[in-house]
């Protein structure tokens, strides 16, 4: 009696589970399982939509290619109701089915495989595969087990921006070394932190070429901030991120030229008006100054001053421009409500260059033949100081503060600054040959000087007036203009007729663009939306949009 009880026992131990009593009269279906993964990209394999669900992606990639197939001898018994299919990270699972999770019941007979896709790499699976009758009563297979393959993933690239400008970023990352590997994935977001949430990021380029490690992304704003970040992918699809960079791209600058207006003859000098509303050319050739309208860039007025004008300026007023008169010794004053000349300041001997302080006090020219420069107080239009320079000074400038002016001096090669609240000169900085165009940055951190012989552009910082940096450009710079954003300088290269475009936060030239001949002086608006130079021997201005 009591063998008979333990036999009993025994049997309900070994068979019984969570699902309903043992003892079917089923026959055993035999189990086996197999490594299927590999199997290639889910989704399109060539999409034209990047987004990560065209390319049957989640936000990361992953195409769940970590795949297990498992499949078994059909139940060809009467009494069969269904197949149940457990997996277990541990063994024995008939032992102590609740611990195993159930992939499915199949109720039909011919069903005898299933994909396992909710697997992860190097991992240890169990399987097992239970028979059952309509009254619950269960005989389990074999139990099998499989070990995915231990995959490591890519090496990560390293990102890194090679260029950026208004309209475009060049960038570029390492190679991927690993013998699997699959893609690249560059994702770019406005928010940072990409790899903690991606679906907030745009997939803009999916390249499965490991050589494939630039991209210059031509979709982006001006004046915009932008994050990157690559995915790189093996052929299982284990990824890594890259570090993510960020990129910020220039305000919009003007570099097409989309109009030329006739002017006076042999014009070489020229200005804006704060307001932007016109811009005014000195004419060498005629005697006079044309005033552009730019709001349909037509020559609206003409106005006759001294002999041979050359340099030109606007007060910050926007009131008056002065205009300088080589051939003549003097300085015209046009007022500009009307555009008639309301006074005749005597200057040096052959003045050319103007600037005014951001005061609007004073203003400041270069007597070429005098070594001089003479200071024009505003309020009354007379010359109340001289400052002697270097030999034959040409251009002027005065920093956004208004404490300093600096002074290019064609034939002794160098630079004077002069302090505005005692105008003495305090710094001479040597140049190449023949400086004669500068302009400062609207920071007022850097002075920008055309070398006229040596074809470059050099770059004074301010705070110590040492030169930093050397820019090569076209053939003969002249004058040059900063943008109002501080971003790029304008340079007129004379001799080759063109405009090269300095990016002023890695000193680069940008753009190169052909304009008319022997370009002399270049402005911007105050706007920025265009720029306007003076082409000497045709007798025009290049508008630049």
């Amino acid at each position: 009696m009591n063998v008979t009880i333990a036999i009993t026992l025994a049997l309900l131990l070994a068979c019984g589970d969570s699902t309903g009593p043992s003892g079917s009269d089923l026959s055993p279906s035999t189990l086996s399982v197999s490594f299927t993964g590999h199997t290639g990209k889910a989704g399109p394999d060539a999409a034209s939509d990047l987004s990560a669900s065209a390319l049957g992606r989640n936000s990361t990639g992953t195409k769940s290619s970590c795949i297990i197939t498992a499949s078994w001898t059909i139940c060809s018994d009467q009494g069969f109701h269904s197949y149940v299919l457990y997996r277990s990270e541990t063994n024995d699972i008939s032992s102590d089915p609740s611990s195993a999770k159930i992939l499915g019941e199949f109720t039909q007979v011919n069903t005898s495989i299933y994909v396992d896709t909710d697997i992860t790499w190097d991992t240890e699976y169990f399987y097992v595969l239970k028979n059952t009758d309509s009254g619950g009563n269960g005989v389990w297979s074999n139990e099998v087990s499989i070990t995915t393959p231990e995959i490591e993933a890519p090496a990560p690239s390293v990102l890194s921006e090679v260029d950026v400008s208004w309209y475009y970023v060049d960038l570029s990352w390492t190679k991927c070394p690993n013998p699997n590997f699959d893609s690249y994935r560059l994702y770019r977001s406005l928010t940072p932190n990409i790899e903690d949430d991606s679906t907030l990021a745009e997939l803009i380029c999916d390249l499965s070429w490991s050589l494939d490690t630039a991209y210059t992304d031509t979709t982006v704003l001006s004046s915009s901030t932008y994050y990157y970040a690559l995915l790189t992918a093996n052929t299982e699809d284990i990824s890594s991120w890259s570090n993510e960079i960020t990129s910020s791209t220039m305000t919009y600058i003007p570099y097409n030229v989309t109009e030329t207006l006739d002017v006076g003859s042999n014009p070489w000098g020229i200005c804006s008006l704060p307001s932007g509303e016109y811009v005014y050319v000195t004419n060498r050739g005629d005697d006079n100054v044309s005033v552009i309208r730019t709001s349909d860039n037509s020559v609206s007025a003409t106005v006759n001053v001294g002999d041979i004008p050359y340099g030109i300026c606007s007060l910050p007023s926007g009131e008056y421009v002065y205009v300088t008169n080589c051939g003549s010794d003097n300085v015209s004053v046009i007022r500009t409500s009307s555009n008639s000349v309301v006074a005749t300041i005597i200057a040096g001997d052959r003045p050319v260059g103007i600037c005014s302080l951001p005061s609007g006090e004073y203003v400041y020219v270069t007597n070429r033949d005098d070594d001089n420069v003479s200071v024009i107080r505003t309020s009354d239009n007379s010359v109340v100081t001289t400052v002697d320079v270097g030999t034959t000074p040409y251009r002027i400038c005065s920093l956004p503060s208004g404490n300093y002016v600096y002074v290019t001096n064609w034939n002794s090669n160098n630079v004077s600054v002069i302090r505005t609240s005692d105008n003495s000169v305090v710094k001479t900085i040597d140049m190449f040959t023949h400086p004669i165009g500068i302009c400062t940055l609207p920071s007022g951190d850097f002075v920008y000087v055309s070398n006229y012989s040596n074809d470059v552009v050099a770059v004074i910082r301010t705070s110590d007036n040492s030169l930093v940096k050397t820019v090569n450009v076209g053939n003969g710079p002249w004058g040059l203009c900063s943008h109002p954003s501080g971003e790029c300088v304008f340079v007129a290269n004379s001799t080759d007729d063109t405009v090269s475009l300095i990016r002023t936060s890695d000193n680069k030239v940008i753009r190169t663009r052909n304009v008319g001949g022997n370009p002399s002086s270049i402005c911007s608006l105050p706007s920025g939306k265009a720029a306007y130079i003076v082409n000497y021997n045709d007798g025009t201005v290049s508008v630049m949009q």
